[in-house]
């Protein structure tokens, strides 16, 4: 369609220029004949004859030529023959009247009548058409003209003077001027016949776009449905999956926290003013009305591919026994009233995580002893899971760890029947590995109760679990030189009176390694610090002639509550976290202080959960990209997120001499200098 426009356009264009160089030839001719107009003599410039004018001037001729062939005659119209000024003759005329004066002159005879006839018809059939000339009308009279060439030549008529009917030459071809305007007018009417078959066909064109778009309206016109095709179209699984996309969307839009008069001209930041002076405030807090009523949250972890998403795992709701038992909820922290997945299990979840090397796929374990895997990409139900009979594990499952690397990495389940279990990703019908844990006291064979475990980030072939009992021991996965895969017997961490409910390794970021620093949680109201040996240095560290050697904390940080969950800042040296069951979230940095932590605070308590024993907090996870969000949860149901300030998360906010001020920490407390937190003991 614009290109037909364009050609119009174009043709339009070129017919303007030809229009317009007509309209200059004109004016160039028009002045040329007005300039000649001047300068002709009067007697050029004569009306045109009436018709017996001219009669009566051919028979004077004709009796002036009959006259001269009498001998003497001579009379009035000789005379009226030599001018007349009714009539224009030409050149051609004189020469005419001569030869014929010549030709028919006859001696004076009685049938002299028949021969003047004879002549008058000859001369009025010879010389009239060619020397007269009617005149046109008086309103379209033309003024003649000649030039100066008239009088010097004979063949006048070439010259182009005169009427419009004599512009030509002697063979009676067109001038030049007539050719160009006639070539003109014919391609200005060719240019006029092409823009309008063009428009025509625009239109046509046009017209059948119309009608198509008509059509297809008419096609597809909206009509109202039934109440039974709503229910078949709102009934079906691609319909349920589109509004569950797009009302995401919409929320994630909607929910998003921004302050658009926002003065960033100020120069500094709003945080502390926005937590009132703080080092750490609360921003979410998840709970959903449908699923999360009266379930206690079992375990928390970020997305280390998707920082915005977290889960937390469920037990239970004993009051909707037609729901299902175990449930993970992933939430985003963009879409505040709904999680972003759902997935069930048939027993309670105890842990879950993310995969580190599989972003969309979840490992938990089950109250049920199952291990389960679900996807992100699949419906709420777990994709693959272990048998309740056979190899596995037959009591809950407390902890589970992925490790390895990306191209090798599998699934390391404990439960409290003893078991440690390696499990692949790609089948859960059998365990690939199972190490069977017993007691390394003299005189006890009982089996151990694991109910947590941490691998160092260093080395995926040894872990430490903490069990029922209140004892750490360190564990090989496989057979190694002067040590059989199982319990390490010549090694323990005791120091904790009750159920030991958290380990965690400090994780290797920077210049001063700390991995082999471990904190320790117990229900014995009390966190501990730990310098875990590595398998190498065992062998040397033995007492000679003891049996097994105790290893005992570098710090002990009492608490005035039971403590089910202690993590490592990501970024920070010396910076940790822990939740009690007064539910309280403190955050430590011994680089500024052993005694008390540098922040604490409460989540706010939600509407319908009053009761003291639901304040209770059972875990915590720190986000792990940059330190800046803690998530904590417990027996209210409720996933709440904290944001913490440059002093205590963000890489950029990690001062310069904080590794070094803890390595002399570490130092002076290995070497026994007294440094311990409250209520420390040896």
């Amino acid at each position: 369609m614009s290109s037909r426009k364009e050609e119009i356009l174009a043709k339009r264009a070129k017919l303007e220029a030809l229009k317009r160089q007509r309209e200059l030839r004109r004016d160039q001719f028009s002045t040329s004949r007005s300039g000649e107009t001047e300068f002709a003599s009067p007697q050029a410039i004569r009306g045109p004859a009436r018709l017996d004018d001219r009669i009566s001037d051919i028979d004077s001729l004709i009796h002036e030529i009959i006259g001269e062939g009498r001998p003497g005659s001579a009379g009035p119209s000789s005379k009226k023959s030599i001018s007349r000024p009714t009539s224009v003759l030409s050149a051609a005329e004189s020469n005419v009247s001569e030869q014929t004066s010549a030709q028919y002159a006859i001696p004076h005879t009685e049938s002299s009548q028949h021969t003047v006839a004879t002549i008058s018809h000859q001369v009025l059939t010879t010389v009239a058409p060619r020397v007269i000339y009617d005149a046109p009308p008086a309103a379209t009279k033309e003024i003649v003209t000649y030039s100066k060439q008239v009088q010097t030549t004979e063949s006048w008529l070439s010259t182009g003077v005169g009427t419009d009917e004599i512009e030509g030459d002697a063979e009676g071809e067109p001038s030049t001027r007539t050719k160009t305007d006639e070539e003109l007018k014919d391609r200005i009417r060719e240019l006029e016949e092409e823009i309008a078959a063009l428009q025509s066909r625009e239109a046509e064109a046009a017209d059948t776009l119309q009608d198509g778009v008509d059509s297809k309206k008419e096609a597809y016109k909206v009509r109202e449905l039934d109440d039974d095709e709503k229910h078949v179209i709102t009934s079906t699984e691609e319909f349920a999956d589109f509004i569950e996309r797009s009302t995401k969307v919409m929320e994630r839009a909607l929910d998003q926290d921004y302050d658009i008069l926002a003065d960033y001209g100020l120069g500094h930041s709003t945080t502390d003013e926005d937590s009132g002076g703080r080092k750490i405030k609360e921003t979410i807090q998840f709970y959903s009305d449908r699923w999360s009523k009266k379930r206690i949250v079992s375990d928390i972890h970020f997305s280390p591919k998707f920082p915005e998403l977290v889960l937390a795992a469920y037990t239970k709701n004993p009051s909707a026994p037609h729901d299902p038992n175990g449930l993970v909820q992933v939430w985003n922290l963009h879409l505040h009233d709904r999680p972003e997945y759902i997935f069930h299990a048939q027993s309670d979840v105890l842990t879950a995580r993310f995969s580190p090397y599989h972003p969309n796929l979840i490992i938990g374990g089950a109250y049920s002893g199952q291990v389960l895997i679900w996807d992100t990409r699949a419906k709420s139900q777990s994709v693959l899971r272990s048998p309740l009979t056979g190899s596995g594990h037959s009591h809950p499952v407390y902890s589970v760890q992925v490790v390895g690397t990306q191209n090798a990495n599998n699934i390391v389940s404990c439960s409290t029947d003893g078991l440690v279990c390696g499990w692949s990703m790609d089948m859960l019908a059998n365990p690939l590995e199972v190490l069977e844990l017993t007691s390394p006291s003299p005189g006890r064979n009982d089996d151990l109760a694991p109910t947590c475990m941490a691998f160092p980030y260093s080395d995926p072939t040894y872990f430490l679990v903490g069990t029922e009992e209140g004892g750490i021991y360190p564990c090989h996965r496989y057979d190694r030189a002067g040590a059989k895969a199982g319990v390490e017997p010549r090694i323990s961490y005791r120091g904790h009176a009750g159920p030991i409910m958290a380990i965690d390794f400090h994780p290797v970021r920077g210049p001063v390694d700390f991995g082999d620093l471990v904190l320790s949680a117990s229900l014995d109201w009390s966190v501990k610090l730990w310098k875990a040996r590595p398998p190498a240095a065992t062998a040397t560290a033995v007492v000679p002639g003891a049996q097994t050697m105790v290893a005992t904390p570098l710090m002990d940080f009492a608490r005035e509550d039971v403590v089910y969950d202690a993590k490592w800042s990501p970024v920070k040296p010396g910076v940790f976290g822990l939740v009690d069951g007064a539910g309280s979230l403190e955050v430590w940095d011994l680089t500024v202080d052993v005694e008390v932590p540098v922040a604490k605070v409460s989540p706010t308590v939600r509407a319908g959960a009053t009761s003291l024993l639901t304040r209770s907090l059972n875990k915590l996870a720190w986000e792990e990209t940059d330190g800046r969000r803690i998530a904590v949860g417990g027996l209210d149901s409720t996933l709440t997120i904290f944001e913490v300030g440059n002093e205590l998360g963000g890489v950029e906010g990690v001062r310069g001499d904080e590794w070094g001020s803890m390595k002399k920490l570490i130092g002076k407390a290995e070497s026994g200098g007294g440094v311990f937190g409250s209520g420390a003991g040896n």
